[in-house]
């Protein structure tokens, strides 16, 4: 009884770190490297992945982000999502008109060179302006 019982625990155990490896990979490979607002200059390899990560409240709230580049031909935007902070959001999706967590907006390096990335949050639209408006800018060198 013994030995089954650790033989179904090595299993678990087994298979929990199966899950979290392939979580891993699966979180590198579509988002590359994460870079927060507490590094705005970055440099990255010709080729590489990468994501800038910033806040996001909600479209409920009032969170509109939209990234621009310049100039063009050094980053290809790839994708543009928001991660839930909440698990059970994550798993099940967030209720009606809620849901806070970060927006991850990834590229890919394509030439060597600099380009500005310019994250900007258009607090509840763009047709009035908000104090809670802001934006992000990042320098990306491609080496």
């Amino acid at each position: 009884m013994r030995r089954v019982l650790l033989w179904s625990l090595g299993a678990v155990i087994i298979l929990a770190a199966g899950g979290w490896g392939a979580r891993a990979l699966w979180e590198h490979a579509t988002f590359g490297r994460k870079i927060t607002q507490d590094q705005l200059t970055v440099t990255v390899g010709r080729g590489d992945r990468f994501s800038l990560a910033i806040p996001d409240r909600g479209a409920s709230v009032g969170d509109s982000w939209s990234a621009t580049v310049a100039p063009d031909g050094v980053l290809t935007p790839v994708d543009n999502r928001k991660i839930m902070s909440n698990p059970g959001d994550r798993i099940f999706g967030p209720e009606a008109g809620g849901g806070g967590g970060t927006r991850y907006f990834v590229f890919t390096a394509d030439a060597p060179g600099t380009a500005r990335v310019t994250l900007a949050n258009c607090f509840q639209g763009c047709d009035e302006p908000s104090p809670l408006s802001r934006t992000v800018t990042w320098q990306v060198t491609v080496r």
